[in-house]
This record gives structure tokens, sequence and C-alpha cells, in this order.
């Protein structure tokens, strides 16, 4: 039986493939390879059809959906999410009610909108 390599709270066994993560610099994507390289001891991940090899100390969290992964800041579909609850996304303007069944086009997490801010007069 192998041992089960741990971050934080997640394994990362082959059982990950095909799960979606977060990681804490705000990259969403698919895990295509649980346990890519020894040097950094962390998986693959698919954005956009392209592949990232991430830290395993950086994901944040893995969900079987990536509805799952998003947060209170995130952009979804062009629209801001401000609550979150068990089975809605609230939007500005709006709340989706069943989250379930809710059609993503684009996500851009509150991270990836920090990283390109331009502050004026500061």
């Amino acid at each position: 039986m192998s041992e089960i390599q741990k971050v934080g709270e997640y394994g990362l066994e082959n059982s990950t493939e095909g799960m979606y993560a977060r990681t804490t610099n705000g990259i969403l994507g698919i895990i295509v390879n649980a346990n890519s390289d020894e040097l950094i001891n962390g998986p693959e991940i698919e954005v956009n059809e392209r592949i990232y090899c991430v830290e395993r100390d950086s994901i944040k969290d893995i969900k079987e959906n990536i509805i799952d992964l998003i947060e209170v800041g995130d952009y979804v579909n062009g629209k801001y999410v401000y609550k979150i609850t068990a089975g809605c996304i609230y939007f500005k303007g709006y709340a989706h009610e069943n989250k379930s069944i809710l059609w993503i086009q684009s996500i851009v997490t509150k991270e990836q909108f920090k990283s390109i801010e331009y502050k004026v007069g500061e």
C-alpha cells in the first residue's frame, strides 16, 4: 500500500485527478497529474488548455465541482459574488437560487483581480 502524501488536510493521491483545485494565489483548474514532479512535489493543474505545475503547499482547496471553489469576492460570468450560502450564490443585482445548476463560462478569482489592480493616488 502506498503512503498518502498530504497537503494540509488534502491527500493528493491519484484519486484527486479530475477534481478541481484552487491555489492560494487564486488559480482555479483541474488536476491532470496528482504527483507530477518529486522536486516540486505538487500536482499539474490544467487552466485554459495550459498545464501548470504548482507547489503542494499552495493548494487551498480541492473539490469535485468547480462551483464549490467559488468564494466571496470572485467574479463569475462577469458578476461580482458578494454572498454564498449552502444552495445559493448571491451576485450584485440578483441571486442564483440553485447553485448546482449554475452555468459557468468564466471565473476571475479575487486573488487574480487583486494582482492586476492599479490604485491611483496612494
